[in-house]
């Protein structure tokens, strides 16, 4: 009896102490300041224009919030990530984004360096799934090559992909075509030599495919 007795003392000794637990985190909790800051609700590669399915709003801590934390989900949507991936959970600071118009430099001077960037029409390739920003393609139209005879020819070696379509809402924001593009085309970066052909072929109103080559480093 005296066992069962004094491991009774020792379960209420335990209880009380996780009560007490308890009521000193609720207490520091709810006197603790809190800010609500948008994060990212999934992974979000360069390249990616934000929109209301890609971040969230998340109660943190006002002494751990970043000084540069976007507290606003309307800030931030129809922005581009430009300084990297951004991860789920992560907070969305003003240096990951930055508006459409400036974006496309910066995520051209960072992905292809040396090229120029160019839109291919908006109907350009809306069957094809999984294109991120750096990527890269090689990009195909028809040219003609007689009075009566045209072949397909490919305009753009390892093309780097530096945009891609906005997709429709609920829908990873990183895959190119899901669904067919409605706003928006791919944003190619290619020789200034590849421009000029690339341009010829919207001017003439030619249409483009194109096809995803291997990551650098696989077989």
């Amino acid at each position: 009896m005296s066992k069962i007795k004094k491991m009774s003392h020792i379960l209420i000794a335990l209880l009380l102490a996780s009560a007490a637990g308890g009521m000193v985190w609720y207490y520091v909790r709810i006197n603790t300041p809190s800010v609500k800051v948008v994060v990212a609700a999934e992974k979000l590669p360069i390249g990616s224009v934000l929109g209301p399915q890609n971040v969230t709003l998340r109660d943190y801590p006002e002494s751990v919030v970043p000084r540069d934390a976007e507290k606003s989900l309307q800030n931030v949507t129809g922005k581009t990530v430009v300084s990297g991936t951004v991860f789920p959970g992560e907070v969305i600071r003003r240096g990951h984004i930055a508006a459409d118009t400036g974006s496309l430099k910066a995520v051209l001077s960072f992905l292809a360096p040396g090229r120029e960037a160019i839109d291919l029409p908006a109907e350009t390739s809306t069957g094809m799934r999984g294109i991120t920003a750096g990527d890269r393609v090689n990009v195909f139209t028809e040219i003609t090559i007689g009075k009566d005879a045209s072949a397909v020819e490919c305009v753009a070696r390892e093309a780097v992909v530096i945009k891609v379509p906005p997709v429709a809402a609920g829908k990873d924001n990183s895959l190119a075509a899901s669904a067919p593009a409605t706003k928006g085309a791919y944003v190619i970066a290619v020789t200034p030599e590849e421009a000029k052909k690339v341009a010829e072929g919207i001017v003439r109103g030619k249409k483009f495919s194109f096809s995803l080559l291997p990551a650098r480093g696989v077989q």
